[in-house]
């Protein structure tokens, strides 16, 4: 028996096609109405018919959005059209439909499109229906074990898929390593030529093992089923060498622990992506068995402290290749612990954590930062080896180069010279890159040292020095307000006053008054 379902908004022609359509061919049955697109698509996730006829023009979701989000189901899609929206109706046929009706319906045009459906669906040989068949449940496959659809049992049309009486099922996460410098070269331009490669390559080394297929691709990642396989590590492998022998492209694999239900796919999706995690810490083209990373588990991996320790006095000390050469052995000891993914990741983000502590202490926190857009971009994201490697030299070598600008900052009595400057020009239009130019600084520099060794920004620092100096001159009673604006650096009274207000509380006039009062 074959199912179709109706899709149109006019109840009368959904009504028409459900009670015409048996009567025509008797091998046909209504499984399901829909008066728009996103309803349909509902229905074809839950029943997933051999044929859908829907109607072109549709509120919310028309057919031809319809026919595109259809094309990753098995299902035959036909365009009801009017003969006004003929070009349409060809459109959709250009895009992926089977065929299409124009309305008003013919009961013979129906029954030629039920009979062309019906050839197109007879079964194939049983060697070659897996294989041309299961790509296109790609999208259940998907959703359900990416849980995007918040359900537990599989949908129906992929139980049938499950060969019986297996007990060894484990997921294979392969990821296309540097894919974005894969579509920029010649030889192949386009991400989707890429995946269907590689896809190809690994489903001819899984082929051997009944039962074993494709799932889905995410990203560029592709996902497989891997059935009764007694050693998925050297089954990987052979995918890795395979790859890279026919396409010269690297590739990576996770592999998950072994199951004995497919109920239990959805957690091995999850263990293949974090085994797959790994590569970013010992490199493209490497297998990883979530088997091994249980081992957690079992055996705590102590952190390496007296190497984070002896990182830290490194810092503190100035010793920037010492502290080079630690990060080293810190990293070479984190390899030969043979650690997962997420405590590498731990395991960063404690050192760095040493290290910006020891950025505070020195206060210098300010000047080494600053180097750094976004310090910690890195951690947002699955970072390599190398990567945490270059980001660590960077900050030690940001820390060591800032210990010894303060080194001799202090020795050439900086902070002095410049606060002396100010005293003595507070009265004219100075800035921050006229004092910085006095001492010889680089202004940016100079305004984090500033800050560092004062506690206040240079323009709080001489914000302050000229509200001091303007309270001392209004013990002048002969003193206008104007002229002791100017004489602390403001041209303008008004502008004077309300940074007077602002620091003070009080304006100038009441401050004066107030002070007079007190004398009296």
């Amino acid at each position: 028996m074959y199912k179709v379902i109706v899709v149109d908004d006019e109840p009368k022609v959904r009504r028409g096609l459900t009670n015409l359509i048996p009567k025509l061919d008797g091998d046909w049955t209504v499984i399901g109405e829909a008066k728009n697109g996103y309803e349909a698509l509902e229905a074809v996730k839950k029943e997933l018919p051999d044929l859908v006829i829907t109607d072109i023009r549709m509120p919310h979701m028309n057919g031809l959005d319809l026919l595109s989000a259809l094309k990753e189901y098995p299902v035959h899609v036909v365009i009801l059209s009017g003969y006004g929206y003929f070009e349409y109706a060809q459109t959709a046929v250009r895009y992926g439909a089977f065929d299409y009706l124009l309305k008003p319906l013919k009961p013979e045009d129906i029954r030629n499109v039920l009979r062309k459906v019906k050839e197109q669906r007879q079964p194939l040989p049983a060697e070659s229906e897996a294989g041309a068949a299961r790509a296109n449940y790609s999208k259940l496959w998907k959703d359900w074990l990416l849980d995007i659809e918040n359900e537990n049992e599989p949908p129906k049309p992929l139980s049938a898929l499950f060969p019986a009486g297996v007990s060894r099922l484990r997921i294979m996460a392969v990821e296309v390593d540097l894919i974005d410098d894969l579509v920029s070269e010649d030889q192949w331009g386009d991400r989707q030529l890429v995946l269907f490669a590689v896809r190809n390559v690994v489903q001819d080394v899984i082929a051997a093992a009944a039962g074993s297929q494709f799932l889905f691709a995410n990203g560029a990642q592709l996902f497989f089923l891997a059935v009764g396989v007694p050693d998925a590590r050297q089954l990987a492998k052979r995918c890795i060498d395979e790859a890279l022998r026919w396409l010269k492209i690297s590739v990576s694999v996770g592999v998950s622990d072994e199951t004995g239900t497919y109920l239990q796919l959805p957690e091995k999706l999850r263990h293949a992506r974090i085994a797959l995690q790994n590569k970013w810490i010992y490199g493209c083209g490497t297998v990883s068995d979530y088997d091994d990373l249980k081992m957690e588990d079992i055996i705590e991996v102590g952190y390496p402290i007296e190497l984070d320790a002896e990182l830290a006095m490194a810092i503190r000390g100035g010793r920037g290749g010492d502290a080079a050469g630690v990060l080293a052995k810190f990293v070479a000891t984190i390899k030969q612990k043979n650690v997962s993914f997420r405590l590498f990741r731990r395991f960063c983000l404690q050192l760095v954590s040493s290290v910006i502590r020891v950025v505070y202490e020195q206060r210098m926190y300010e000047l080494v930062v600053k180097q750094f857009a976004r310090p910690f971009d890195l951690f947002d994201r699955d970072f390599s080896l190398e990567e945490y490697v270059d980001f660590m030299s960077g900050l030690i070598e940001a820390c060591t180069a800032a210990l010894e600008w303060n080194r001799t900052q202090r020795q050439n009595r900086t902070i002095e010279k410049a606060t002396a400057y100010i005293q003595a020009n507070y009265a004219r239009d100075i800035s921050l890159e006229d004092t910085a130019r006095h001492v010889n600084m680089n202004p940016s520099y100079f305004s984090s040292y500033f800050k560092l060794e004062t506690g206040s920004s240079f323009v709080e620092y001489l914000t302050q020095l000229r509200m001091d100096k303007a309270k001392t001159l209004m013990m002048e009673s002969q003193l206008r307000l104007y002229e002791i604006a100017q004489m602390v650096g403001y041209q303008e009274v008004k502008y004077f006053s309300r940074l007077f207000k602002k620091k003070m509380g009080v304006t100038p006039a009441e401050y004066r008054q107030f002070f007079f009062r007190e004398e009296e």
